[in-house]
């Protein structure tokens, strides 16, 4: 896939995340009908509104990471282990940020903290 076709792929999920964000209502009041912040501007926003654990959140949070991958050339590549993520992981969620077999151990990493945490 292209830089190009990435970037498009990429601008779709953002509009789609600024709509479901700005509908939120704690959110609402915030954003005062402005559209234009930028991601790093509405991830503060959201923190703010201490909503960290909203799914939204995670998503722009993601987007954000895999916009500033495209940016710096590392698009597609494991935050872990820095080998290519699996084209049909990054065609299921193209905001992916980890390999096959590191998102495998991260998931069991993250249910150990969860059942430690409870």
């Amino acid at each position: 896939m292209s830089t190009n076709q990435i970037k498009q792929m990429l601008s779709g999920i953002e509009s789609e995340l600024r709509q479901k964000i700005g509908a939120l209502p704690e959110i609402r009041a915030k954003l005062k009908d402005q559209h234009n912040y930028s991601l790093c501007e509405l991830i503060e926003i959201m923190t703010q509104a201490h909503l960290c654990d909203n799914p939204l959140f995670i998503k722009l949070m993601q987007l954000d990471a895999a916009c500033c991958q495209l940016d710096i050339g590392l698009y597609g590549v494991c935050s872990d282990c820095e080998s290519d993520i699996e084209a049909e992981l990054l065609a299921a969620d193209p905001l992916e940020q980890r390999c096959l077999n590191c998102n495998s151990q991260f998931k069991r990493e993250h249910r150990q903290e969860l059942r430690l945490n409870h």
